[in-house]
């Protein structure tokens, strides 16, 4: 009866660890991939660039066709300008060399003709922009110094015409070009003054915040009487 018993206790603990094992057996097999996975990622290089282009027009259609607004920047009467905000990202885990770039440039191209360059910034600043040349159909990038991981590229263009398109050509080894819809997070109103504010780039705004006075207007803030121009 003794031994009966015993044998009878012994058999619970059995199951439970079998069970146990068992259950260490199945998540054991995800848990090596998942660390595989991660190691593969440390690794192995994953060249990746985002990047985005923001189209915001300094006049409106209605007020390009009449004669009591002129938009000029250095003496060029400009027809339908736009401010093109570019903006390209090195989000993998590796620099970008100029090997990867076989010593060509990156390509933005625009659908209208490029007026001027208005600014150009790198983020964090330590890290070198890229040197852009100005084309009539874009900007040329020079790929001469290394692109980093983390680092982020801001490029502001006047260019003038209707409807722009904007695209980016790279002829690059190992990487994938991703392009994003630029953040719309800003309100109409948001917007506008952002682009009074990209304006004051081009001859100190003195002629493109004409078409923007109604929204000062019905917001309560006004633009200085001398940034207007009828």
């Amino acid at each position: 009866m003794v031994t009966v018993a015993a044998a009878a206790a012994e058999e619970p603990n059995d199951v439970f660890w079998t069970a146990l094992a068992a259950i260490a057996a199945v998540l054991a097999i995800p848990t090596m991939i998942a660390l595989g996975w991660l190691a593969y990622r440390a690794v192995w290089p994953r060249r990746k660039v985002r990047w985005s282009a923001r189209v915001s027009t300094l006049m409106s259609h209605g007020a390009a066709h009449t004669n009591r607004l002129a938009v000029t920047f250095t003496g060029q009467t400009l027809t339908r300008p736009h401010i093109v905000e570019i903006e390209l990202s090195n989000v993998g885990n590796k620099d970008l060399e100029p090997s990867h770039f076989s010593s060509l440039p990156l390509e933005i191209i625009s659908s209208v003709p490029v007026v001027a360059l208005l600014q150009k910034e790198s983020k964090p600043a330590v890290q070198r922009v890229l040197d852009p040349t100005e084309r009539p159909s874009g900007l040329d990038l020079a790929t001469s110094t290394p692109f980093h991981k983390g680092q982020t590229l801001n490029y502001v263009l006047l260019v003038d015409g209707p409807d722009p398109k904007i695209d980016l050509r790279a002829s690059v080894s190992n990487t994938k070009i991703e392009r994003r819809a630029p953040a719309t997070q800003w309100s109409e109103l948001d917007q506008q003054d952002r682009v009074a504010r990209l304006s004051a780039l081009i001859t100190g705004g003195t002629t493109v915040l004409g078409p923007l006075w109604p929204a000062w207007a019905s917001s309560g803030r006004r633009p200085h009487p001398g940034n207007a121009r009828n």
